[in-house]
Parts: C-alpha cells; structure tokens; sequence
C-alpha cells in the first residue's frame, strides 16, 4: 500500500507498472492471439475471458512491480538482498503459474510477459532519478503526464469486439497521470519531508504502535479513496454522456469510445491526485 511504504519507491513502482500495463494490454489487441482452447483447457476465471491471451499482463505486474521495488530499495535500505531477490522471484512464479492453472494463458504467453517487463526494467532503470525529478521540477509535467496519458487511452488500439481491455489499461494510464501531478503538487508544495540523513537506512522496527499507525492510515485512506471514486464517478459518467447525448444507465452506450474513456480517464487521474496528495495529507493532519 503507497500510505504504508517509502514514497521515493512507490512512485518509481507506479510509474513502471503504468508504462508495463499498457505495453502489454496494447500488444494484446495487436496480436490478437487468442487464449488457450476450453475444452481441453478447464477454464476457472471468466471476467477478462474476452480478452486475448498474448502477453500475459498478470505475468508483467507480477515481474514489474516485485523487481522495481527491489531494485528502488537495494541501495536504500539496510536488508539481506539475497532474501529479498528470492521473494520476488517467488511472486513472479507463483502468480505467472496461476495464470497457466487457471486456463488463461499459455506457458509463452506467460514467458513473453516476463521477457518484455525484464527489458523494460533494465532499459529503464538508468532513467528513474531523471523521471522522478522531472515529475517533480518541470513545470510542465503534470500537463504532459494528463495529456499523454488520455492520448493513449484514446488512441488504444481498435477492438474487434467489446471487452474489459481498453477500460481497464485507461484506469491504469489515467492513474499513472493523476500520480504524476500529485508527485508535483507534493513537491511545488514542499509536502514531501526531507530526509534526516542519507542513505541507506535501517529497516524500521515493527512494533506494536507502528502497525497500528500502519493500519490507521490504510483504513482512512481506503475509505477516502471510496467515497472519493464513488462521488467522481457518478459525476464524470453523468457529465460525459450528457455531452454525448446518452443515458448513464445505459450500459451499451457506456462501452463507446468517447463514453468509457473519457469518464474512466477523469475518474481514476482524481483518484491518483486523491490517493497520493491528499490522503498523505490527511494523514499528516492526524499525525499519522
């Protein structure tokens, strides 16, 4: 959880989970492969059964997120890395042959996911320091990451038929943009505490009051996040389709393009501003 964790890390993850997720959700609706045959395959999941199969974005989440934060924290913190490595090598096993068990990959779709985020870690890792202070100094930032991120979730690659993909990867663009101007808004502001020496620190001990003040902030900020999506969602919905001449309650014209991406792209930017400025400032507030 961002609340519960170094800030300098969550946002180096945020920022390579978006840029992995659409990578891999756009190539799926450009190869168009298609997922494993049921039968022979006994599918047990059907949500994202519409979806093609190749890469698996389940493998890439789950070799992105566990390898950056390891990467983001090696030279940081005081840990056994060894340890650490075997943990996240773990992660990625265990939820990419999930994924196989599950019947909805195949065992290249799942390779192939973990080969393209390994490249995308180590082309991008030089380059972390420079984003983030990007993120945080040039004024432009916030204006580029909204911008870019509605050009892509716009510009999603056609779909032969409905499903859940294009959704989905313009929640996760949309977030990435709305944390890029809450990263700014933390800096322009000074929110972000200065460090009280260099690295790298020791791990923090957890005792009994820590892991309450660890829960407190999760259970404030998830009900914020709640009650905050609830309200901008059902005000962006009610707002682009009354510019697109249709009825929010009706689900067919909500999966149009210029309906479902407009109204998702606004709700999950303000929840990206919400959940990384100002739930930390609410915490803050609480002296949490």
């Amino acid at each position: 959880c961002y609340w519960n964790i170094d800030p300098h890390v969550a946002r180096r993850v945020i920022n390579v989970w978006a840029v992995v997720m659409y990578i891999g959700q756009t190539s799926k609706d450009v190869l168009r492969w298609p997922r494993p045959p049921s039968p022979p395959v006994i599918k047990l999941e059907v949500r994202v059964d519409a979806e093609y199969g190749m890469p698996s974005t389940h493998a890439m989440a789950a070799t992105a997120i566990p390898f950056t934060f390891l990467l983001a924290t090696m030279n940081r913190y005081k840990y056994p890395f060894e340890l650490a490595l075997v943990f996240a090598v773990a992660i990625c096993t265990l939820v990419s042959l999930s994924r196989i068990y599950t019947g909805m990959h195949t065992v290249l779709d799942v390779l192939c996911g973990i080969a393209i985020t390994a490249v995308l870690v180590t082309v991008s890792y030089p380059l972390w320091d420079a984003i983030e202070a990007f993120q945080m100094k040039n004024h432009f930032a916030p204006v580029l990451a909204l911008t870019l991120s509605f050009l892509l979730a716009i510009n999603y690659p056609e779909l032969d038929h409905w499903s859940t993909a294009r959704g989905d990867t313009t929640n996760i663009v949309s977030a990435g943009g709305g944390a890029t101007l809450a990263t700014w808004i933390n800096y322009q502001w000074n929110l972000i505490p200065d460090a009280v020496s260099a690295p790298p620190y020791e791990m923090p001990s957890l005792t009994t009051e820590l892991i309450c003040r660890m829960g407190a902030r999760f259970v404030i900020g998830i009900v914020i996040v709640f009650f905050a999506r609830q309200a901008i969602k059902s005000v962006a919905l009610a707002f682009v389709c009354k510019l697109a001449g249709v009825s929010p309650g009706d689900k067919q014209a909500r999966k149009l393009l210029w309906v479902e991406v407009p109204y998702k792209y606004i709700t999950y930017t303000c929840l990206g501003v919400v959940g990384l400025a100002l739930c930390p400032a609410v915490h803050r507030y609480l002296s949490l």
